[in-house]
């Protein structure tokens, strides 16, 4: 199963929280789910044709595929992110496996993300029992979405594990349009998202190009998103804050749309250089920072290295070491980063590799270095948040105007799982309610 770090952020995503209803995010899925129970120890391939229609290079789509075990743990997962390049002509793309011991379900379906028009056809899902060189098909309802998509129960929209979930942003129907075959094909559309819209703009600073978009009006507000993800990580912040002050999202380098100086190491000192250089050459004297995750931690970096340039700051999930992150998840990382330097043929995996190693071996902060930091500062984690809560707790406690929530039943991805409820309280902590 190919593995990088971009994958396990949508890993968790899929299992993540769950709701009936409709959500914001960047991306979405169709999906049709069959029982695989008498297919265990059995090799299974899906293919399915797929082409888009856009003019951002950077939006993407493909095949994705989940196990689901009968303790309702997940056993193989392999989301097609990054490693896959769709053009505007049909062709056929393929994930491979093997059902393990305790499998119940299979999921298969597309994935898309980012504005487009991104199309599908003619899925097939094929098993064999290693035994033979016969591959066996297992019919798919409506695989080549010739019939009213709407109509069956078999294709369901969401992103989540075992829940229908629209996804705003987004439409899914079925196309007339240059089909691969017969009359039509599934059609998924993304519009409006941010990190890919027309406005956008790039600035020079630090030897490289930062890509930035800007809402609203008044006091000036920098979002800073984390690891393995972009702009599009506020889409749930973006219209509230923006209604009150100039909402400035900016990919950090090596994510998104801004590029990166492969000769120089990525580092949270860096890509803090970065954005002082940023801020200056927006002529902005002073801004607010939320930040989410490494955001978090650049938002942190600021306060201590540039504290004229920072007003106030709210971290979601940040970490000031390494050993921050909980034991498992760390172990999680360093053997992901073992395997795509193993199988880092022709430099595919320089990028992912890049990322992981920063949260490996950056930061380096003592608790007293945080004494620096003399701006109000709103300390945020979830109760089952990857950050170790004794951690998120002594960071807060070590800032002089430091502020601690702790937000129940959510996990690393609170400003998505409650979306509201952090909006609210982080506009009440920048408004000194």
């Amino acid at each position: 199963m190919k593995k990088n770090f971009v994958f396990l952020l949508l890993f968790w995503l899929f299992l993540g929280y769950s709701q009936e209803r409709s959500i914001v995010s960047s991306w979405t899925a169709f999906t049709q789910a069959l029982n695989i129970e008498n297919k265990q120890n059995w090799n299974f391939r899906v293919t399915a044709k797929i082409r888009k229609d856009n003019k951002d290079n950077n939006s993407n789509c493909g095949l994705w595929c989940r196990i689901d075990n009968k303790d309702r743990s997940t056993g193989f997962f392999e989301n097609q992110y990054y490693g896959i390049k769709v053009t505007n002509e049909w062709k056929t793309y393929e994930i491979k496996g093997i059902i393990n011991t305790n499998a119940k379900t299979i999921n298969i379906g597309a994935f898309a993300q980012d504005n487009g028009d991104f199309y599908f056809d003619d899925f097939k899902l094929e098993v064999n029992d290693g035994k033979s060189k016969k591959w066996l098909e297992i019919p798919l309802e409506n695989s080549g979405f010739e019939n009213d998509i709407t109509a069956s129960n078999a294709w369901f929209e969401g992103i989540h594990s075992q829940k229908i979930t629209h996804v705003k942003h987004f439409t899914v129907g079925s196309s007339d349009y240059k089909p691969f075959s017969g009359h039509k094909s599934l059609l998924i559309k993304g519009q409006g998202i941010i990190g890919s819209m027309p406005d956008g703009k790039f600035m020079e600073v630090n030897g490289i190009k930062l890509y930035y978009e800007i809402y609203g009006e008044g006091e000036p507000l920098l979002m800073l998103h984390g690891n393995g993800q972009s702009i599009s990580a506020f889409m749930n912040q973006k219209d509230t804050f923006a209604k009150k002050y100039k909402v400035i999202i900016v990919d950090c380098r090596e994510r998104g749309k801004s590029t990166y100086d492969k000769t120089k190491e990525l580092t949270f000192d860096i890509q803090t250089e970065d954005l002082k250089q940023f801020l200056e050459k927006l002529n902005i004297k002073k801004t607010k920072i939320l930040g989410w995750s490494d955001g978090g931690i650049l938002a942190l970096s600021m306060a201590m290295k540039y504290p004229q340039l920072v007003d106030k700051i709210a971290c979601s999930g940040a970490n000031i070491f390494p050993e921050g992150v909980k034991d498992d998840e760390f172990k999680s990382m360093k053997e992901m980063l073992a395997s795509l330097t193993k199988e880092n043929k022709d430099h595919k995996n320089d990028v992912f590799i890049d990322l992981l190693n920063l949260d490996l071996k950056y930061p380096n902060w003592q608790y007293e270095d945080l004494k620096k930091i003399q701006c109000p500062s709103l300390i945020i984690a979830g109760d089952k948040d990857l950050i170790k809560t004794e951690h998120t707790v002594k960071i807060a406690e070590s800032i002089p105007q430091g502020q601690l929530a702790i937000i129940p039943n959510t996990s690393h991805y609170v400003p998505e799982e409650k979306p509201e409820l952090f909006n609210e309280l982080v506009i009440d902590f920048f408004e000194n309610k």
